[in-house]
């Protein structure tokens, strides 16, 4: 993980399935996964795997200091750039981790890119 000073900080896991049932967790082994750092200033990005046989994404993520807890999710773009209409928007709920729900194929090939939410910070 790379080192931010004084940031919160989250791991945000993106994975690829072969199937799973949408609006329900994800469990079992997914087919890809990529792991990316968030945070509320930088704009972390992962390749969308096109392969064949997958038909479902979830994201799951994880914060990582402690400072973090002041934030309520993670929000993702269908591109590099965290800008324009985000796709997806993966809600703490209060808590440290969190297994998103399955998601239907929703993704254009190209990029993923993520940014931390949290308070204070623009």
């Amino acid at each position: 993980m790379t080192a931010y000073a004084g940031l919160p900080v989250a791991s945000v896991d993106f994975l690829s399935w072969e199937k799973c049932d949408v609006g329900l967790p994800a469990t079992g082994q997914p087919k890809f996964s990529a792991s990316v750092t968030a945070t509320p200033v930088t704009c972390d990005k992962t390749t969308v795997n096109r392969d064949w046989s997958i038909d479902n994404y979830s994201f799951r993520a994880r914060l990582d200091t402690k400072d973090a807890f002041f934030c309520s999710g993670v929000t993702i773009w269908n591109n590099d750039g965290c800008s324009g209409q985000p796709v997806h928007f993966q809600s703490f709920d209060h808590s440290p981790l969190t297994d998103g729900e399955c998601l239907p194929d929703i993704l254009e090939p190209g990029y993923i890119s993520f940014k931390l939410e949290c308070e204070g910070y623009p």
